[in-house]
């Protein structure tokens, strides 16, 4: 096979034959992530393994005669190689520093993922996918579980993050804003989260006709518009012109239904000629690719960082994206996309925002707030998330049932942050402006987070007790 010439056999052997004759060594190879199955040469794989069930079972230095010894022991010598071949094969090949070691481990994790990536070569020829789809979901699957190899993230002591951690504070302590993350447009809801950080998973959830996708495109536009971020959009339900209507919509303040007729007013075409121009402008990335799997979405998620450096994600919707092999039950595959997900946010260092569906259980209650229990298909979603934030608009369910809806219900949105690893739990409001499908802040006057006692808000506890949502974490 092809494969087999894929190795290097002087870094395998000069590993191995430090480890017989610098055991003191040992452990770099261990922390270098090396495995036995990383080696070619079966005889350096049996080695290999022999010195790691020493190390593993001694707890002590490595000698050569206590290596020997245990060869013998597992029958490396003689089925394998005699004494004297051994002397003879690996006795001029060792180091003694630490770093050239290192550097000798990824030369054999290198050539182990060659490896690897011609096996998968080998077997898709040899095999006859007829469909295109299972062939591409096999190979993304295999990709990401090789990516997955490539380095070990070396541990760190509390003395390394210290200064780190008194420069983030006091970089924090000489802001004239609560603001510390990526800044929502909702100052009251910033309030209460400092922003949204990179590495957090932030649920949006609620039923439809929440307005979920409006309130997540708010957010992209401030994001995109006043911060001037690049912001990456995954669309597993809504088309790209879709959404980019909705975007007009929100600069034009022109109904999405006349835009839709594009029976427009003269005044109303000048006014739409100029949000065309702002909208081209808006670093917004839109996906609109449908069924997508997790390793897909890393992979393209992964470019959009690359390329248009994306300091937020949004994935609408969560239930919508697909697992990356087959589970014995929807609720296992959700856990694994919601686990993705939170991975991925770590990995690229942003704030991912994964919209998400709320059961039906809202439905049946006289208080139709959501609840934690309330996430549908998982309670790893809740387990994973960093922020999950509920919408209700209690004139929605007035408007189903028929009532007259009181003036001070009329586009009141209730954001409930309903879990927040960071900081404390509690519920803002703001406005809804329906014919527009936009979300705003309550006073849109209102300065972002700027410090100061008349701007400080807290927890709303007496609507969190009426919410009553269940908060215990």
């Amino acid at each position: 096979m092809r494969s087999q010439i894929v190795y290097n056999p002087e870094a395998e052997d000069t590993v191995i034959g430090t480890i017989l004759f610098e055991g003191d060594l040992f452990e770099t190879v261990v922390e270098e992530g090396i495995k036995e199955t990383h080696f070619f040469d079966r005889v350096n794989q049996r080695i290999f393994d022999a010195a790691l069930k020493l190390w593993t079972s001694k707890g002590s230095v490595l000698t050569y005669d206590l290596l020997l010894e245990e060869l013998k022991k597992e029958r490396v010598i003689p089925d394998l190689i005699d004494e004297a071949r051994l002397l003879e094969r690996y006795a001029g090949k060792f180091v003694r520093s630490r770093e050239v070691l290192a550097e000798y481990c990824k030369v054999v994790k290198k050539y182990a993922l060659k490896r690897e990536l011609v096996e998968l070569a080998e077997e898709i020829l040899s095999k006859d996918y007829k469909d295109p789809e299972e062939l591409l979901n096999q190979l993304l699957d295999r990709a990401f579980e090789l990516s997955s190899k490539r380095e070990v993230v070396p541990y760190v002591s509390l003395a390394d993050v210290v200064p780190e951690l008194k420069e983030t504070i006091e970089r924090f302590a000489k802001s004239t804003s609560y603001i510390t993350g990526i800044p929502s447009g909702f100052p009251d809801l910033d309030r209460l989260t400092t922003g949204f950080h990179g590495g957090e998973l932030i649920i949006v959830a609620g039923r439809p006709g929440m307005g979920k996708s409006s309130f997540a495109l708010s957010i992209a536009k401030h994001v995109a518009q006043k911060e001037g971020l690049p912001v990456g959009i995954f669309s597993l339900e809504m088309s790209k012109e879709q959404l980019a209507l909705r975007l007009l919509s929100f600069l034009s303040l022109i109904p999405l239904h006349n835009l839709r007729l594009g029976k427009l007013t003269e005044d109303e075409k000048l006014v739409l000629e100029e949000a065309l121009k702002q909208l081209a402008e808006l670093p917004i990335y839109i996906d609109d690719s449908a069924a997508l799997t997790t390793t897909e979405l890393r992979i393209k998620a992964l470019r959009m960082k690359k390329e248009r450096g994306i300091e937020l994600l949004i994935v609408d919707y969560l239930q919508l994206l697909r697992g990356v092999k087959k589970y014995s039950s929807r609720q296992e595959e959700v856990a694994e996309i919601s686990r993705s997900l939170k991975a991925l946010a770590k990995e690229l260092d942003i704030p991912i925002i994964a919209l998400a569906q709320l059961s039906r259980q809202v439905e049946h209650r006289s208080d139709k707030r959501p609840q934690l229990a309330d996430l549908r298909e998982s309670g790893q979603i809740e387990q994973d998330a960093d922020l999950i934030i509920f919408l209700h608009r209690p004139e929605y369910y007035l408007k189903i049932k028929k009532k007259e809806v009181p003036p001070d219900l009329v586009g009141k949105v209730e954001i409930i942050v309903a879990k927040q690893r960071q900081g404390p739990q509690g519920i803002v409001e703001a406005n809804f402006i329906e014919k527009l499908s936009l979300f705003e802040p309550k006073d849109p006057t209102d300065e972002l987070g700027r410090v100061g006692e008349e701007t400080a808000v807290e927890p709303d506890l007496d609507l969190l007790e009426d919410a009553d949502l269940d908060l215990d974490f």
